[in-house]
């Protein structure tokens, strides 16, 4: 199981350190639930699981907050994923590029196309259930398509919280942007709601609870919602029988006689997994993210080591602004400072430089009122010329962890060393481009 002691060091020092530094990378580049028991071991002795195939897109976790993706008839956001040159093809639920893309353009949203007309039903409204990684029920998803090239999705979890999804094809906004709308129905029930743009074609409105406006939505003739300069109209009909659907869904899948599909994520990227075999870590158990509130969570992925390390990756795509891997570095640490309620020490190494990436090595302590706590890092910093096509240069740090409390720190350490044995073996082959294979130090960072 997760011990208590895990899920505080995750909440103290990783998760916040993690949220606070991708707010500095994204400014510096100018421009709910506890940790569930992982359910057995998916890194196994001497193998890898596969993903599961088929089965919907994972819709993205509704909270009593803001809202997140998920969008159906619409491009599913991804989870960040560590960049592939440490474990070879790994590539977060988060509103980060993957990496072996160029990162989005800063600034405000583009203009979404406008609706020529009010939308109308195309086909029928379909309702499906999600899950997490582990593949245990998440919540149910109802939606459609208009003949205006817009999209609608609702989403509700088992605690009936419920959530708008506007999914508008060929848009480009920059996920993580929040803005106000305000939705109408019938011209009578009318709303100013906050939205964020999960996605680059999705904008994500939480209805929470909001009983008489879900009932104006599922009895109602037209839904207008209103975002700064632009207006979509949408005609409702059968969102009756689409929200009784989703209703029954739901009411199924918490009794547990709804039937599943196969998760569409892994809990652990199987070349991630591969990497910790690699590097003697096949008994760590993988931990489903996805089942924790984003900002509670280790890493993009996690992993359990016994039952006191918890380890993790997180990625980070970072612009020019942020500076060299010296700089990054040193604000990261400066992040995992800032998470310390107590006394901070920090102790790391100096800079590796290999053929295909940089590296560095090192570890931090907290005490806080006597409880010590223990994370080894390994920072992994992989930098690509622009290639064509591309707007700016690929840059992305790879933070590898394990916590533990002070008395396991030699377990962490060796996890953390182990890791980075492997990592430097891989990082003395320079990277390939894709269709340039004789760029002597480029790579994509999503494929071996």
């Amino acid at each position: 199981m997760v011990r208590s002691v895990s899920s505080t060091i995750a909440r103290l020092l990783l998760a916040g350190a993690a949220i606070s530094f991708a707010g500095v990378a994204a400014a510096q580049s100018a421009n709910n639930e506890q940790a569930q028991p992982p359910a057995g071991g998916l890194i196994l002795p001497g193998t890898v699981q596969t993903p599961q195939q088929g089965g919907s897109p994972a819709a993205g976790t509704i909270g009593g907050g803001g809202p997140a993706a998920g969008t159906m008839g619409a491009p599913q956001a991804q989870p960040q994923r560590p960049a592939a040159a440490a474990p070879q093809g790994a590539a977060p639920q988060g509103a980060a590029p993957k990496p072996g893309a160029p990162a989005p353009a800063q600034g405000g949203p583009a203009t979404p196309p406008k609706p020529s007309k009010m939308g109308t039903l195309k086909g029928e409204w379909k309702v499906q259930p999600q899950v997490f990684t582990d593949g245990s029920f998440k919540m149910c998803a109802v939606g459609a398509e208009f003949d205006n090239n817009l999209h609608l999705l609702f989403l509700r979890n088992p605690t009936k919280h419920t959530q708008m999804i506007l999914g508008i094809p060929g848009a480009q906004m920059p996920p993580g942007q929040r803005t106000g709308v305000k939705l109408s129905v019938d011209g009578k029930v009318t709303r100013e709601l906050g939205a964020i743009v999960s996605q680059p074609n999705a904008l994500a409105i939480g209805l929470g609870d909001d009983a008489d406006l879900i009932k104006a939505i599922s009895t109602g003739k037209t839904l207008s919602i209103e975002v700064p300069g632009d207006t979509a109209s949408f005609q409702l009909k059968g969102t009756t029988k689409a929200f009784s659907d989703l209703n029954s869904c739901v009411d199924q899948g918490v009794a547990g006689t709804l039937k599943l599909p196969p998760p569409s994520e892994p809990v652990i990227d199987p070349a991630l997994a591969k990497t910790l075999v690699d590097a003697g870590l096949q008994s760590a158990r993988a931990i489903p993210v996805d089942k924790i509130p984003p900002q509670q969570r280790p890493g993009d992925y996690a992993w359990q080591i016994g039952d006191k390390v918890l380890g993790s990756v997180r990625s980070f795509p970072l612009g020019e602004a942020a500076g060299d891997f010296a700089k990054v570095s040193d604000t990261y640490a400066e992040q995992l400072k800032k998470s310390c309620e107590g006394t901070y020490t920090p102790a790391f190494a100096a800079i590796e430089t290999l053929t295909a990436y940089k590296l560095r090595t090192g570890t931090v302590s907290c005490d806080s009122n006597g409880n010590k706590i223990h994370v080894a890092v390994l920072m992994q910093f992989i930098e690509l010329p622009k290639q064509q096509g591309q707007e700016q240069a690929l840059r992305i740090l790879n933070v590898y962890s394990h916590e533990s409390a002070d008395a396991d720190k030699a377990q962490a350490d060796n996890a953390m060393q182990a890791i980075a044995k492997v990592i430097r073996e891989k990082g003395k082959e320079p990277l390939k481009v894709p269709g340039q294979p004789q760029a002597p130090a480029a790579a994509s960072a999503a494929k071996p």
